[in-house]
Parts: structure tokens; sequence; C-alpha cells
């Protein structure tokens, strides 16, 4: 019907759509034979290139078996409405030589290549549909039987069945009738029939005259296989028994084997004049699934099929050929898991017969053409139209077309293809295909293009019909699914589908409303990627693929197809959360989980559990969470980082209406310092709004309220959220503690796995969706509800109790962090606008400065002020630090290197001071008080406000001093604090400075730093008086050792260089000393300081006096003094102990720079002892030695007795040896062995003593003084005396040079000495 201008031009305008075509007419049953209507298919088939090469592959197939009268099979591969049975149709017309196909285009070609042997041929054509067969047998020989009959009635019937029982029958009905009325009951022999009379075959079946006695006599008797045996069944079946052949049907039992069955078919159909027997058998593949239970039978059916070709029995005189069809592997259609294990086995079967069987292949690639050729015919003159509108397909973006041209799909369509089926898909089509097999094999895809055309008559010519639209002819009058397990997930589909029909029609309120439309095709198609999910087409079924699969079901300016389709999913998935599921976030892929078990029982049972309190509880943790506040004990709160520095936020959630939940007092924050958020829950009690909640803000400011808090208002949840809220509880409380098992208890294991899945998959994904909604209600996202809740006035999300922040808002597309980060730094900003930013860290990250970093800045503020205020290298790993702290505070510039330091902050604290009339000593915390109220600097924490302090000191340069004290180093900078203050210093002169610090490193060795600061001139100083007061000490121990043995030292005389030198040290040291404190008077008497010593040999006296008062005081002086003693004599001992003191001399009188006293002094004790032992050696010597006394007890408090001398030589007679506390005893060592020494020499009575001896006596006094009064202060130790001998020569035993001049004694137990060993130690 022509439309008036301006009327949208819709698809039956453009094509001719048929109205009144039914099911079948797309539909050929090779069952009803080739005769009548389906011989008129013949016109109406398309042959594309490729059908026209597998009509020359079956004409080849068919011409080798006559030639060869050899029989053959082919399988006839092709899916589920690729046109099989009119591909076996348009043959038999060919091999029959039917004018229709031998005018048919690209038809022509093939039969001319093969007319030289089919002219004046002819070929019995025989289909079989095996559904419902008892077996191959009864299928191949009771389908040839019945097509005989059907295409010649009045023909013999074959021998195809078992006879005997037939045969006995007719035997009993021969005697009682009598052989004239029986041999009248068989039918006459029809003659020749045009055949050869020499044929005797012939004239078996149908030949010859009426029947004998004899021969009735002889055809009973013969034998299985005798052709007059058969020639009595034939006749037999043909007349009186006719009936047996019908009540054979469905009995295989009654047939002959298949093997011998062919073989009479064969003959049967050379004796119709047939050149060719071709068996078409259909459905074959849904025959042997349905039998998958019984393996036994399908591997014998399988192995049945071999015998078409091959067989024991070889009489064939006219060849069978068999096209078997079958469908495409059937896990490419619908999925392996459909299948099963089941029918991989069969296809594992029927992969044995590949290498007998050849194949002639049906692709799918031929649908567009034939589409286009018998469906989508354009009405004469309507070609442009069709072609202006696929222009418009042809511009849209590539990846639309790329998803509606499914490359990879069965079809492999091209763009000219797309053309050819505009306005249907490839996409469409590859989906048709995929399904119409599984769901629809009682229409073809031809029959179902054509209810989709009929269903979109009256759509606008430019839009696609939509994939979803498949779903309806898919499912409308559908017969039984391919397998069990398609038809239950078929069947939820269907429910599913009704469920979320109902669901948008509550929602739209009509199924005419265009977003109701596109709504469903976007459930229909994923409904039918539930059925087929490994169809390229509907895989990853994202918004962009879904909108591009129903191109032209949304439409919109502003915003891609893809989001809108998204957001429509997210609303679809929120009201089924169990069934439709979705994986990603910026590109979604959504998917359809059907379910035949249903869980709203459970859900129902536990209503109850759904309480305010759970909601809010639950609403809290997740915005917590996503806020990222930790839960405190009494208000949560969460650091944050403003501009580099740490800052705290507390955040309470309560109902902001409410007073008796939120009372006034929460409305600030409980630390100083912090910021607080206070945010409500979007959903109240009774007649309730947001704008309650906005009233009390507005009242609490009204009233004088004043702190740094933001309230977040929040828009209500819509009732689909609510109701999404409540289920998302009740789901919870069932996951939870495992209540599910109380629930399901009654259930089988698999289904309670199940709901736990669904569950658990309901729950993720409610609480995504209600997630996502926060930030919705909050104001962060823009609304997708379709009919959202009551919302904040003027959406105005949050508001401000603190004047100086009065409008803030919050930042649409981030989420609650940032937002909160964002909310907080305004805040901070308004009531700290000249704190300093320190921005982010080297990574770029929001990150505080640390102390350490503070720490580092003021280490280069400090080197830059000793280099007067420049610092020309700043190590490059601390470039950014210095660079980030120092700029933002105003105290420098950084540049590549340098650092530039500045001195507003002087002037600043100067002048704040002065307007506070401060002019001594400046109290840090008052500087502090300055910087946070008088310059403005609000909001810095300690350690920023103590950089600056310091910074302030090194620029005004300042000392530090502690609670009024003397100048003091300054502190660590986290020390600084109450009771330090600033002093402003007198200085030194330059000149002063510059000298003293020369003077110091001379003769001290301590550095300074060359600029005149008060910190450099303490730093002197301090460091001046720690080196003066440890070398006082030691000078003044050197000086007072020296006078005190200045006898044995040759210092008796003054004068000497070492003590001048020495006393001018304690001098300076005194002086530096006596001024405390006082860091410039030091500096300034160091300075002024004029030596009459050389500054080398001070620096050497001082610095090394320690370790001469050590020497000092580790010299030996009694056995100096002793030696001493030696020096008069005339002797070689006597000129060795002179050289001795000399030398000590000399070097006790030179200064430690020139002769060091520490070396000559640690040789003292050894060269001591060597000359009293050689003196010793030299005394015990005697001509005439007197006659020796026997040995006797002696005291230890005896006066004349010598502890330490040498032993006398061995004597020929006995001396008697003793040790304390023992008799008397003479020791021999044998015969001829001299006797061992006693150890000990008796000074005989009234003998004169050398003065050697006198002097050791005198020494022996004093070691007895000593153990006298050890024992006095020990009254119950025991007191061992040791002495050893020196080794005479050559035998280690004798004279020789004594270890030690005095006895060494220590403690031991009373009472217990012992005898002395063979080194003559006594203890």
């Amino acid at each position: 019907m022509a439309r008036g201008a301006g009327e949208t031009v819709v698809l039956r305008d453009v094509l001719d759509i048929k109205e009144d075509v039914y099911a079948g007419d797309f539909k050929v049953e090779l069952s009803q034979g080739f005769s009548g209507r389906s011989a008129g298919r013949v016109e109406e088939y398309v042959v594309t290139p490729q059908l026209q090469e597998q009509f020359g592959k079956a004409l080849k197939l068919i011409r080798g078996a006559v030639r060869k009268n050899a029989s053959y099979a082919a399988y006839l591969h092709g899916s589920f409405g690729a046109g099989k049975s009119h591909f076996l149709t348009v043959l038999h017309a060919v091999l029959n030589g039917e004018p229709a196909a031998r005018a048919k285009p690209r038809l022509r070609e093939v039969i001319a290549e093969h007319d030289e042997w089919l002219r004046g041929r002819r070929f019995l054509m025989v289909p079989y549909h095996l559904v419902g067969a008892a077996n191959l047998d009864e299928a191949l020989l009771g389908g040839y039987v019945r097509a005989v009959r059907e295409q010649h009635p009045d023909a013999p019937t074959p021998t195809v069945f078992r006879s005997d029982a037939m045969l006995a029958d007719a035997k009993r009905m021969r005697e009682q009738l009598g052989d004239d009325a029986f041999v009248r009951l068989l039918p006459a022999d029809g003659g020749d029939g045009g055949a050869d009379e020499d044929d005797d075959e012939l004239q078996v079946i149908g030949a010859g005259g009426a029947w004998t006695a004899a021969e009735l006599d002889e055809a009973f008797a013969a034998p299985a296989g005798d052709a007059r045996r058969e020639r009595l069944e034939s006749a037999l079946l043909t007349g009186p028994m006719r009936s047996y052949a019908e009540s054979a049907r469905g009995d295989a039992a009654k047939y002959v084997p298949l093997e011998n069955g062919l073989a009479a078919i064969s003959r049967h159909a050379r004796s119709l004049e047939y050149d060719g027997v071709v068996l078409f058998l259909d459905e074959l593949v849904l025959w042997l699934q349905a039998h998958m239970r019984d393996r036994t039978f399908v591997n014998s059916e399988i192995q049945k099929l071999v015998k078409l070709i091959e067989s024991g029995d070889a009489d064939r005189p006219v060849p069978i050929v068999s096209f078997i069809s079958r469908q495409r592997d059937l896990s490419q259609l619908v999925g392996s898991d459909v299948l099963g294990a089941d029918v991989k086995a069969m296809e594992q079967a029927l992969e044995y017969l590949n290498e007998r069987f050849d194949t002639v292949d049906l692709e799918d690639r031929n649908l567009p053409e034939i589409i286009k050729e018998r469906v989508l015919k354009p009405l004469p003159g309507k070609d442009s139209v069709l072609e202006a509108e696929f222009a418009k397909i042809d511009r849209t973006g590539q990846q639309v077309k790329d998803i509606l041209l499914d490359g990879s799909g069965a079809t492999q369509a091209d763009w000219t293809d797309f053309r050819a089926v505009y306005p249907l898909s490839p996409a469409l089509l590859n989906v048709l295909v995929a399904l119409s097999g599984a769901l629809q094999r009682e229409r073809t895809g031809l029959k179902l293009v054509q209810q989709l055309l009929e269903r979109n008559a009256d759509a606008a010519v430019g839009r696609l019909i939509p994939l979803g639209d498949l779903w309806d002819v898919l499912v409308d009058g559908t017969g039984a699914a391919f397998t069990d397990k398609l038809k239950r997930e078929s069947e939820a589909a269907v429910k599913f589908a009704a469920k979320a029909r109902a669901h948008l029609l509550e929602k739209y309120g009509s199924d005419t409303h265009a977003d109701f439309q596109a709504d469903e095709r976007f459930v229909k198609t994923m409904l039918l990627g539930a059925l087929a999910p490994d169809v390229p087409a509907l895989r990853r079924l994202t918004g962009a693929r879904l909108a591009a699969l129903n191109h032209g079901s949304v439409r919109s300016r502003t915003v891609p197809a893809g989001d809108v389709v998204v957001r429509r999913m997210r609303d679809l998935q929120a009201a089924f959360p169990s069934e439709i599921r979705s994986d990603g976030e910026a590109d979604p892929v959504f998917s359809l989980h059907l379910s035949d078990l249903d869980i709203e029982p459970l859900l129902d049972a536990v209503a109850e559990e759904d309480k305010a309190g759970v909601r809010r509880v639950w609403l809290r943790d997740r915005l917590w969470e996503a806020i990222g506040v930790r839960d405190g004990q009494f208000v949560a709160e969460k650091e944050i980082v403003w501009r580099g520095t740490r800052r705290v936020a507390e955040f309470v959630f309560g109902n902001v209406r409410d007073r008796a939940d939120l009372p006034d007092e929460q409305f600030i924050p409980a630390t100083a310092g912090n910021v607080r958020f206070v945010v409500d829950y979007p959903f109240d009690d009774g007649d309730h709004y947001p704008s309650d909640d906005y009233h009390r803000v507005e009242e609490l400011r009204k009233s004088g309220v004043t702190a740094p808090t933001l309230v977040w208002l929040t828009d209500f949840f819509s009732d689909q959220r609510r109701a999404q809220l409540g289920r998302l509880m009740r789901i919870t409380f069932l996951l939870e503690r495992d209540r599910l098992a109380d629930y399901t208890g009654t259930f089988p294991p698999d289904d309670r796995a199940k709901v736990r899945r669904q569950l658990e998959v309901a729950r993720d994904t409610l609480t995504e969706q209600l997630t996502g909604a926060l930030a919705e209600v909050y104001g962060l996202a823009r609304p997708t509800d379709a009919n959202p809740g009551p919302e904040v006035p003027d959406g105005r999300h949050v508001l401000s109790l603190q004047p100086e922040f009065a409008q803030p808002r919050e930042e649409g597309g981030k989420g609650f962090e940032a937002n909160v980060l964002h909310l907080a730094d305004g805040m901070f900003s308004a009531l700290y606008p000249k704190h300093p930013d320190f921005g982010t860290d080297r990574t770029g990250q929001r990150k505080a400065v640390t102390s350490a970093e503070l720490r580092t800045a003021l280490e280069w503020i400090t080197r830059a002020m000793d280099e007067g205020g420049r610092a020309n290298n700043v190590d490059s790993h601390h470039l950014k630090t210095v660079k980030r702290i120092v700029e933002p505070l105003e105290l420098g510039t950084v540049h590549d290197g340098p650092l530039v330091m500045r001195s507003d902050w002087r002037s600043r604290i100067n002048q704040a001071a002065a307007g506070h009339q401060q002019r001594g000593d400046l109290d840090v915390e008052d500087i502090r008080t300055w910087i946070t109220k008088d310059l403005g600097y609000a909001g810095l924490d300690k350690l920023t406000g103590n950089l600056l302090i310091a910074a302030y000191a090194l620029l005004d340069d300042r000392a530090w001093v502690l609670r009024g004290g003397p100048e003091r180093e300054a502190p660590a900078l986290q020390d600084i604090g109450p009771g330090w203050s600033l002093r402003a210093q007198p200085l030194p002169t330059g000149e002063e400075y510059a000298a003293a610090r020369d003077r110091a490193a001379r003769l001290f060795g301590v550095t300074a730093k060359p600029a005149l600061y008060a910190r450099n001139v303490n730093q002197l100083a301090e460091d001046l008086r720690a080196r003066a007061e440890a070398w006082e000490r030691n000078v003044a121990g050197v000086r007072a050792s020296l006078e005190r043995h200045a006898a044995l030292l040759g210092l008796d005389e003054p004068g000497a260089p070492r003590t001048v030198i020495l006393r001018e040290a304690a001098g300076l040291l005194a002086r530096l000393s006596r001024h405390g404190g006082d860091a410039t008077a030091l500096v300034r008497e160091l300075a002024a300081f004029s030596p009459t010593a050389g500054e080398r040999d001070l620096n050497t006296a001082m610095g090394s006096a320690g370790e001469v008062l050590s020497a000092l005081d580790g010299t030996d002086w009694p056995a100096l003094n002793n030696v001493h003693g030696l020096t008069g004599r005339e002797d070689g001992v006597g000129d060795r102990a002179r050289r001795l003191f000399t030398e000590i001399a000399q070097t006790a009188r030179a200064s430690e720079f020139e002769r060091s006293l520490v070396q000559v002094l640690s040789g003292v004790r050894e060269q001591a002892n060597a000359i009293i032992n050689a003196a010793l050696k030299v005394e015990s010597v005697v001509t005439d030695p007197p006659p020796r006394p026997a040995a006797q007890d002696v005291r230890v408090s005896d006066p004349e007795v010598a502890t330490t001398h040498p032993v006398v030589p061995a004597q020929p007679e006995a001396l008697p040896g003793t040790s304390s506390g023992s008799s008397t005893d003479t020791n021999t060592a044998g015969d001829g062995a001299p006797p061992r020494s006693s150890g000990r020499r008796l000074i005989p009575a009234g003998g004169d003593a050398t003065a050697l001896e006198q002097r050791l006596a005198v020494q022996l006094a004093a070691v007895q003084e000593e153990i006298r009064a050890f024992r006095a202060a020990h009254p119950d130790a025991g007191v061992e005396i040791v002495w050893r001998s020196a080794d005479e020569p050559g035998t280690g035993r004798g004279a020789g040079t004594a270890q030690d001049p005095r006895a060494a004694y220590g403690t031991g137990t009373a009472g217990a000495p012992r005898e002395a060993d063979d080194a003559g130690e006594a203890r």
C-alpha cells in the first residue's frame, strides 16, 4: 500500500512479505516421496556455486556406482535447516531427467557434464525417515516395501521378510481349499514385463504361467534362498498374504538380515527395470541419539551401515547408492556441555565410517544467497530504497559493523552478503543456524526468517531486524529440544523471559513503550546467549555488543548507545541479581544464568531479618570502606594529607534530622584541629524527607554553631533500591554463620550447592549494585534510576558549619575517598589560607613531609647560612626534598643546584617582637604564637613551626639558651619547645674570631666554621671548653708527678724546657676555663693569647699529657731509686746506671715534641731490673766462701731474711731446703748427684753485709710492712710469698737476671703452704 508524503516507509512497502506462508511451506518431507508437490520444489531451489559443486560430487558418486555396478554411500553433511531434503529432491529430479531440473541455472552445467550416462537411465529413489524405526533392518527393508507399493502398487512384493511362518500358514490354507482354489488366489504372472525372456532371474519374480500342483510342491519344499521359494513368497505377499507385510512394520524380527534384504532389493529393482537404487536416510543422528542409553544397540546399528556398501551377499544386479543425512558436529552448535559423554561417544563411532563414506557438504555460507532469492525479494522499483538505507549502516562505526557482520560465524558472511540479507544481519543468521536445529526442528531457517519479516513488517526500513526478535520465533510453537539438558534450560529460559517481561511492564507501564521494547530485546538476546554460549555473535555481551546486535533499539545523541545499554542492564541486574551477572567495571560483560531452583521461598522465610538497624550497619560499613575510614573506639577517623601535612578527619554516621540520634554535640570535632564529617543515610522512617535533614543543618547555623564540620546529606533510595537492600539483608542473613544449612536441610546435596551459589551471586551482584547506587544518592554520580527517590533541596548534598567555607561542593564523577580529600582540602584551606603547600613527594604521591625531610631541609639551610646565605651544590638526592619544603615556606629558592636563602622571616618575626616590645631573649613559644596569630600562618604542625623558628635563629644569628642559662648548641628539631629561648649575644670582632679559629686549630686541633655567627662562636667555645677541661687535668697531673720525682728525672734544677712549656700550657688552660659559659669572652681570650713557647710544643705538651701522665704513673720508681744508688759504683754496673739516668734526665728536660718521655719511661723497669740483677751477680762471686750453715726455719718477720737472692752454686755437700711451716729436710738426688740448693740464703749473725744486701734489707722491710697491712685488712686470708731463681748458664738454673727485685705475693688459702717446685718457686 502506497504511503503519503512524510509517512514512514516500512518493510512491507519495499519487500514482498508473504503473510500466508505456513509451517510446511519451506520444509521438504522426504517421507512423502518425490512426487506431487515435492517435485515442484525444483523451481524454488537456489543453486549457489558451492551447491553446484556438491551436485557434481553426488552425480560422480552415482556414476561410479552405475559403471562399476558397486554400492556406494555418502554423508549429506549440513546443519539443521541447511536444505538437505531439498537437495535430495532436486537430485532425484536430475537423476530422472525432470525438465525443471535440466532448465535450472547452474544446474544445467552439472547435468551437461553427466548427461551422457544419465540419459535413458531410471533410478528408484527411496526416502527414509528413521525416527520411530525399530532398527535399520526394519527401516530400510520395510521402507523399501512401502515405497514400492506406493510407486508400483501392482508390482510383486520383494522378498525381504522371514517366510517360514507365512509358508506354514499358506500350506494349511492349500490343504483346506485344495490346489485349484489356492492357485486362483495367487496372482497370475504378468508376462515378461518388457524383460529378456532368457533372463531366468526375471522369470522367477513376475514371469511364467499359472501354478501347477507340482510347482507348488517344489516351491514349498525348496530351501531359503531358492528361486522357486522366492517366487512363491512374492506371489503370497502380493496376493493372499499381503497383510503380512503390513503387520511386519516395526517388527525387526520378521525381516531377513540386512545384507540379504539389500540383495533382494537390488534384484527387485532390476525386475522393475531400474538402473539403480538411491536410498536417502534422514534423521539418522537424531535416531541414534535417542538410543544412546543402549550402547550395544547403537554400536550394532552403526556397524550395519557398513553393509550398505560391503556385504557377504554380493548378489546385487543393480547398485545401491545411499545418502545419509548428518548434522554438523553437535558440540559446535549447542556446546559440548549440552551433549555430554554419550553423544560424544556416538560421534566417535560415526567417525569410524568416515574412511568408507564420502561426504557431500552443504555449507552454511549458502544461506545468505538462498534467503535473498527466496525470502527477501524487493518489490518492483524498491531496490534503491534498500540501497539507500543500507548505506546508512555502512556509515556506522567500525565496531558496530564488525559485530553485525560476525565474520567468524557459521555463514562466514562478507559485506556483500550483508547487503544481500538486509534488513537482516549476518550475526542474526549465525545465531539462527545455531539454535533453529536445537530448538526448532519442525521449521526450517527460511521459515523462521519469514516469520521475522512478518513480525517486523511495520518496522521502519532504516532499522535492522533486532537479534532479540529471533527469540520469539524460536520459542513460538517450539518442538522438543535436542537434549534433555537443553530442554530444561529452554524451559527455564521461557520462565525467566516471562518474569522479565512482567518486571518491564510494571516499570514502563506498556509493551508499546520504546524503552520496554528495547530492554526486552536485550533480555531476549541474553536468553539466546545462555542457550548457545559458544556462538561467536553471543560471546562477551557487553553494552556495545547488545546495542549493535539490536541496532536501532537505542537512540541517543549525547551518550554512546553502549553506555545506555549498560545502565539499562544494571537496572535489570538489580531486579534479577542471581540471574543477570556482569564481569568488569568500565565495559562490563553481561551474562544470564538460568536455574530451575526457586530461592524466593527461602527469602520469604527470613523476611523479618530485614531490619532498619541492620540496613544502617551495612550502609555504614560500605561507606567507611569506600572512604577508607578506620572505625575507632569512640569516633571513626581517617588520616589525610593536606598540603603535605598530616591531618585527621572524623566521621559520624546517623540520621541528621533526628536530634536523639545526633545531638548538637555530634556536630563538633572531638579533637581540636580535626575536621568532622556527619554522614546521613539514604532512607528514613515515616513521612520524612531529605529536606528535613537540610532544615536541621540550617537551624544549627542560625543557632550559632560554628565548627569545621561538613554535613553530607543524601537523596533517598528509590523503592526499587530499598527493595534491593531488603533482599540483600535477607540473603546475607542466610549466608552468614551457615544458617542456609538450617533452611535447606531437606534439599538434595546438589540443590543445596546450587542454592548457595545462587545466593552468593545475588549477594555479590546486589552489593555491587547498591554500592554504585550510593554514589548516586550522595551526589557523586548521575542518577540512573528511572523512578528516583526524594532528593535533597537544590541538589546541595554537602553543607558546612564553618562560615569561612560556606559553599562546599562535591566533585561528580569521583569516588567517596577522592571527595573526602577534596572537601577536607577546602575546609582546611578556608581555615588556614596562608599555610604553605608542600605539594606531592618526589614520586608525585600525596604524602606528608616527614621529620627526616624537615631535618634534611634544616641541614641545607644551615649550610647555606654558613656559606653566606647560599649553598651552591645541594645533593641531587636531596634537591627535590629541599625545594619541596624551603620554597613553600618562603625560606629560600632552590634552582638546579644552589639554595639561596631569603630574609623574609627575619623581618617578620623581628617586627612581631618589636610589636610586643620584646628586646631580650625571645621565647620560642612566643615566636610560635606570633607566627600563628600575628603573621597569620595558622595550622602549622609543631615540626614545621620548629623549622621556621630554627631558620629564624640562623637568619637573625641568635644563640639558643635553655631556661635563661648560657648559650648552648642548637637543640634537635623535635626538641624545640617550652624552656628554649633565642638570644642576641655580643660577638668578637672578625679579627678576634679569625685569630681564635687559627689558634684553636694549632693548639687544640679544634676547627670552626669561618662565618662569624653566634652559633659558630658558641660551637667553637664549646669545643674548646670540652678539650681544655680534659687537657687541664692531665697537664696538672704531669706537672705534679715531674715535681715529685724531680731528683730521679734530673729536673732538680729550674728552667727545664719541659717544665716551662707545661707551666705556660697550664696557665692558658686555666684562663680558658675561667670564662665558663661566656663563649665570646673565651674566644677573645684565646685570640689574645701570645705564647712564649712554640705553638707546636704547646700543642704536643697538652695533647700528649694524658699519655705522659700514664707513663709516669706506671713507672717503677722504687726500682729506679735502687738503680740510682748504683750510679756511684766504679764498675760496669755503675756505668750502666749512669747511662740510664743521663738518658732519663735529657728526655725529661726536653719538650715532649723533641723527645718523648713516654718511650723512655716505658723501658725503665726492664733496664732497672737488668742493672740490679747484674749487680747481684757480681756480688755473688766470692773467692773463699764461708761454710754454709744448715738450713733452718725462718720467719718472714725477721728483718735479715732476703726474699730474692741469687742461688748458691751446687756444693758437694747437701744443703737443706726449708719451706714455711715444715721441718728441716735433706734432699739428695742419688749417688754422685749434687744436692739441691735450698732456694734461701741466710745472712750470718754478726757478719758484715754488703751495700747491696743492706739496700735489699730495706726493700724487704717495706714488703714486710705491706704484707702486715694486707693481713690487718684481711685477717682471714692466707699469704703466699713466691720467688724465682734466675737460670744458670747452660742448665737453666742458677744465677741470672731477677724478674723483680721485690717479693711477689698474693692471697691464697690460709694454712695451706706448698713445697717449692723444680724451678725454685716456693708458695
